[in-house]
């Protein structure tokens, strides 16, 4: 028999048919046959024989197919050794794998697992072989919501897969007696997981209730991730590529219509089986009506479309009113046949799914104004009375039915476009076109993107879309170039001044940001937030986050007096718009947050890091590596409290998990290994430090079109680690380059640059150069007082105690020392360690300076001051030989050099 995969389903749809019929009956229907239908009655002939065979007995005269030995896993008992595990007690049995739960037989370590063992008869060493070989590209799968793959191998002919083991129950059981609305938060980390994977080009291919579990705890968890592949032998394809797969290891009841089919694979089938599974968990039933409860009858509604809309689905009035409009309407797009008509990714389908749990308008929706104007009246029923809501109801007309009906074939064009994007991007690993090399998603991306240009050379609006979605991957990526160039690309060719226009807007200026083209920026998001007020209703989804961009910003461009009170008003906007328990408040909070912590204002910053670890796990859609920013934010406000012991704990454990999700290169992991590296230095352990930062530096190096500023930034912290750790020439020649480098850039005083200054300034002194680094400090100094208030105090307060102790023998020193305690111990606190650093380095000045009559005692309020300093300061620290050198030279009455306090900064 010999019938193409696309035969197949008619084929089983026939046959179905003849076996309904009375057996003497079946050859004149089989000689009916006409049509297209003709070529596949040989095929038919075969299958029908085969079971009138069956029937009478001679099957089993037959000599059976042979296959491969049978089933190791048949004999399989507990107690029984597989590999390095010991199986405890089988979980499940399957056509293709059971599994156990398992134990190390070797003791490494305690950890029960779900160990998988396909059947033997797939057990063939070149499967084996890229058994092992396909776990590492799943082993790249971590996500919180997903259950890891943790090994695979093989004993003897059985293959084993070890995953983490997941005590919960099907999502469909634990999503029953829940509310819509609890429903569908819990539905929304699934997605979240599948976006995850597919970012990674893994496709599941096998989503069903069974494979996505609930804990007691209510966290979800994602099974069995790619695994359909793995399972799946090398007879059946030969084509390696995760995305080229035939959708042949499946759940018929949530498989897509591309997978019953035979057809290859992308994102939009995991997004079917998503529509599938929610269907379920809203309704308690699959979503086909069918006439026949037969295997061909199920295959010929999903690739016929046989699909209900879930509303229709249950008998209750109530609930048939809940899912009636927005959730029908998602469902169904989920559930679209054809693959461009679906959601182009797990991200959209979660999106409208917030959107409407916001009471926003959905994107599946046309935006009619009746349709915007209800969502508008359900988020703020009592600001409208009846009448209001009455007059909202009426309006309605033809002119708004046409534009309608013209924006949904334009954005069924663009989403056709999008899919086709993004199956070429998948395509590139193709093994025909990828050539026995692996590509990364970022080298995925850059060769598809190149293509855009030409692919949809007439279709300006296609061509917009698409680069808009490039370049905001490449920001995300923390490739910022290229995301500019696509971003500015997709601008030039938006029409009007619709929402795309306002993303695209935002997401350039936060490139333009991140690159430092503060005047570009500064522009960008003028025109953003001009573009988004002309849409309608204020404030609207971009308010909060382009103020608090504008915030920083200002920040950055010596505009502190601007930068508070814009950061006021985004949380302001912020929390009118969406409330404080919403994704977009947390992540205006976050951006507001690391302003207050570069401005000094600790307290406020604590208290909203404080309030998004309180709401963020609430909050299924808060991205994970938004929580690990938070994260790390918390750390540097300890790092700025003084509590190095505290920080250092907490950045340790946090920075494998800021490699995993956002990556080693990427500027968030870069600014938080930054400040591991210098927490290590406050410890003493000043070597360790300047090992972390120069591999800090090599990461960010390490990454594709590398922005120049981005390696300097991380460079300039080295400087200072140098310094305390006295390899102060290295540390000089290392400033005086970055120093250039930012005069060059950057004409008028910045922070970054007037800071490369000042540890120019700590390596020059800390080699004796007296004259020379004061002459650096007070020019940093005085650049960075043209910048009026955008200057940190506590920065300011450092280089003028830095002034103070280099000029100790002179009698203004003790009055500017006294300046900069004032200073810092009210940003910080008088019990914080800097504080403390301050007082006592005061008191050295104040010692010196003080008449012979009153030296002893200046000498033991000195001794004071430098007890409660050294205190909980590390015994390596610099200080400690400083602080006690310090005491003599008070004695002698002597001026004695060089000396470094590059630890207060």
């Amino acid at each position: 028999m010999n019938l193409a995969p696309e035969d197949w389903p008619t084929a089983l749809r026939l046959l179905d048919e003849a076996l309904e019929l009375p057996a003497e009956a079946r050859d004149a229907w089989l000689a009916t046959l006409a049509g297209q239908h003709q070529r596949l009655r040989a095929a038919l002939r075969q299958l029908l024989d085969d079971r009138r065979a069956i029937e009478t007995g001679e099957f089993l005269c037959r000599m059976p197919l042979l296959l491969p030995a049978v089933p190791a896993d048949a004999a399989l008992s507990s107690g029984q050794a597989v590999g390095p595990w010991t199986l405890l007690r089988e979980l499940g049995r399957g056509g293709m794998a059971s599994v156990w739960l398992a134990r190390r037989t070797d003791g490494a370590h305690q950890r029960e697992v779900a160990l998988k063992l396909p059947h033997s008869l797939r057990g063939s060493r070149d499967f084996v072989d890229r058994f092992k070989r396909e776990r590492v590209i799943l082993s790249t799968l971590d996500h919180p919501h997903i259950a890891a793959v943790l090994d695979a191998g093989s004993d003897g002919a059985q293959p084993w897969l070890a995953l983490a083991y997941v005590d919960g129950k099907p999502i469909t059981e634990a999503a029953a007696g829940l509310t819509l609305r609890e429903k569908l938060q819990l539905f929304v980390p699934v997605l979240q997981a599948v976006q995850h994977a597919h970012a990674q080009l893994v496709i599941h291919r096998d989503i069903k209730p069974a494979n996505v579990l609930v804990t007691a705890d209510g966290r979800v968890q994602l099974l069995d991730f790619g695994v359909a592949k793995l399972l799946q032998s090398d007879g059946e394809t030969n084509d390696t590529a995760l995305t080229q797969m035939d959708g042949r290891a499946m759940t018929p009841q949530y498989a897509s219509p591309e997978q019953v089919a035979g057809r290859p694979l992308g994102v939009a089938s995991d997004v079917y089986s998503l529509g599938v599974l929610l269907y379920e968990m809203l309704t308690g039933q699959r979503p086909y009506k069918l006439q026949r409860n037969t295997a061909a009858a199920l295959e010929d509604a999903i690739l016929q479309a046989h699909v209900q809309r879930p509303s229709q689905t249950t008998p209750d009035g109530r609930t048939a009113r809940q899912l009636r409009g927005d959730i029908d309407t998602i469902v169904m797009k989920a559930l679209a046949v054809q693959p461009t008509a679906r959601y182009a990714s797990a991200a959209a389908f979660a999106e409208d799914i917030e959107r409407h749990l916001n009471a926003q308008p959905i994107i599946a929706r046309p935006a009619t104004w009746p349709y915007r104007a209800g969502r508008l009246l359900k988020r703020h029923t009592l600001a409208f009375g009846a009448g209001a809501a009455v007059m909202l109801a009426l309006v309605s007309g033809a002119g708004v039915a046409a534009w309608q009906a013209q924006r949904a074939r334009a954005e069924t064009a663009q989403a056709q476009a999008v899919q086709a994007f993004l199956t070429k991007v998948l395509a590139y690993n193709d093994p025909q076109q990828a050539q026995g090399k692996e590509r990364s998603a970022r080298e995925l991306l850059v060769l598809a993107a190149a293509q855009i240009d030409t692919d949809f050379k007439d279709q300006p609006s296609v061509r917009a879309r698409l680069h808009q979605t490039v370049g905001t991957v490449f920001f995300e990526m923390g490739a910022f170039k290229p995301a500019a160039q696509h971003l500015q690309l997709a601008l030039d060719m938006h029409q009007g001044s619709g929402a795309d226009r306002v993303d695209t807007l935002f997401f350039l200026a936060q490139a333009q940001r991140d690159l430092r083209d503060f005047q570009a920026a500064k522009a960008s998001f003028v025109h953003a937030l001009e573009a988004g007020n002309a849409l309608g209703a204020q404030p609207h989804r971009w308010t909060g986050r382009i103020l608090a961009s504008q915030a920083w910003l200002a920040s950055q461009t010596g505009q502190l007096d601007q930068a508070l009170p814009l950061a006021d008003e985004a949380l302001k906007q912020q929390r009118a718009f969406s409330g404080e328990h919403s994704v977009g408040f947390l992540s205006v909070a976050q951006n507001v947050a690391a302003l207050q912590i570069a401005r000094g204002k600790i307290d406020e910053a604590q208290a909203l890091i404080n309030l998004i670890e309180q709401l963020a796990p609430t909050l299924p859609a808060f991205p994970v590596t938004d929580l690990l920013v938070a994260r790390a934010q918390l750390a540097s406000v300890r790092f700025v409290r003084g509590d190095y012991a505290k920080a250092e704990s907490d950045y340790r454990a946090m920075l494998p998990l800021f490699d995993q999700h956002i990556g080693k290169a990427h500027d968030r992991t870069a600014i938080a290994r930054s400040t591991y590296a210098r927490t290590l230095a406050e410890l003493g352990r000043s070597e360790e430090a300047v090992a972390v930062q120069q591999a800090n530096i090599s990461n960010v190096q390490a990454r594709a079109a590398t922005e120049p500023e981005a390696v300097n930034l991380v460079r300039l912290q080295l400087v200072r680690l140098l310094t305390m750790a006295g390899r102060a020439p290295e540390a000089e020649v290392l400033a005086r380059e970055l120093l250039g480098w930012l005069e060059a850039k950057y004409p008028e005083p910045t922070r970054y640059r007037e800071n490369a200054r000042a540890f120019l300034a700590d390596a020059v002194l800390a080699q004796g150069r007296r004259e020379e680094g004061l002459k650096l400090l007070r020019t940093s100094i005085d650049f960075a007082a043209k910048m009026g208030k955008a200057e940190n105090p506590v920065e300011r307060a450092s280089k003028q105690l830095q002034v103070a102790l280099a000029t100790r023998n002179e009698p203004a020193a003790a009055a500017l020392a006294d300046k900069a305690c004032q200073t810092m111990t009210a940003a910080l606190g008088q019990a914080n360690p800097r504080s403390l650093k301050c007082l006592a380095i005061a008191g050295w000045v104040g010692a010196l300076q003080a008449p012979k009559t009153e030296r002893a005692q200046a000498l033991a309020a000195f001794v004071a001051a430098r007890t409660a300093a050294l205190a909980d300061l590390a015994p390596a620290h610099p200080l400690h030989v400083e602080l006690q050198a310090a005491q003599g030279e008070i004695e002698a009455g002597v001026l004695k050099l060089p000396t470094r306090l590059l630890s207060l900064h």
